[in-house]
């Protein structure tokens, strides 16, 4: 079963999560030695800070910049955003660049802020426009904020670190029964081996359920792009 790293900070320059591509490539080293094969690349996109066309253009230039030092044995790299909500954003202009490349899926972070009814509203619409939205990290937020999210049928990821704890994730591991979740992700900033030792724990311990997440996770990026073949 192929694995998957859905959510990583890897693109040099592009956001806080890789300096240069020193960084990065220490980064993708971290993940094959946990036998990565795929890994979506996904800068921060802010809206209220950023035009699309701008963040492209750095996004862009990273990801150019990170093809010309890979290392043959490289995971596949997509490239992605991570888009934080806000209200209306479903109407922004090249919304749609923003999703994995070669696909209609769009990686959209909730604020830290209670999540109002006009906020859910927009992520539905995002939907309804035609892209199949995975809601990042959601085992950063509070229980009910969540569960708002899963009440409107909405696909998530779950970071590594979701199945740390004692109890290694219990809730977590019934959503993925539950088949709410589509993708698992690092999270991954800088290249401390200690950032990525959470996921390759999390691989053991969910075993089978992380192969029936990573199969989920195949599919819905069927026909991505890689950064490799562009």
């Amino acid at each position: 079963m192929a694995r998957i790293d859905f959510h990583a900070h890897i693109l040099p320059g592009a956001d806080h999560g890789s300096r240069n591509t020193e960084t990065s490539r220490r980064q993708l080293a971290l993940m094959r030695e946990a036998d990565i094969s795929t890994v979506v690349a996904t800068p921060h996109f802010y809206p209220h800070q950023q035009r699309v066309e701008s963040f492209l253009r750095l996004r862009d230039q990273a990801a150019t910049e990170l093809r010309q030092s890979l290392l043959e044995e490289a995971p596949r790299i997509l490239l992605g955003a991570e888009v934080l909500v806000c209200p209306g954003i479903h109407e922004m202009e090249g919304l749609e660049q923003l999703a994995i490349r070669g696909t209609n899926v769009i990686l959209l972070e909730m604020p830290t802020t209670a999540w109002g009814t006009a906020l859910l509203d927009t992520v539905e619409a995002i939907r309804d426009g035609g892209f199949h939205p995975v809601m990042a990290h959601i085992d950063r937020y509070p229980p009910e904020e969540v569960r708002k999210l899963l009440a409107r049928g909405l696909p998530v990821q779950l970071n590594a670190t979701a199945f740390s704890g004692l109890f290694g994730g219990k809730m977590y591991r019934q959503m993925i029964t539950d088949g709410n979740v589509c993708a698992l992700g690092s999270d991954l900033h800088g290249s401390n081996p200690a950032g990525y030792k959470p996921f390759s724990k999390m691989l053991k311990r969910l075993g089978a359920d992380a192969d029936a997440v990573f199969s989920r996770t195949e599919q819905m990026l069927a026909g991505a792009v890689a950064l490799q073949d562009i």
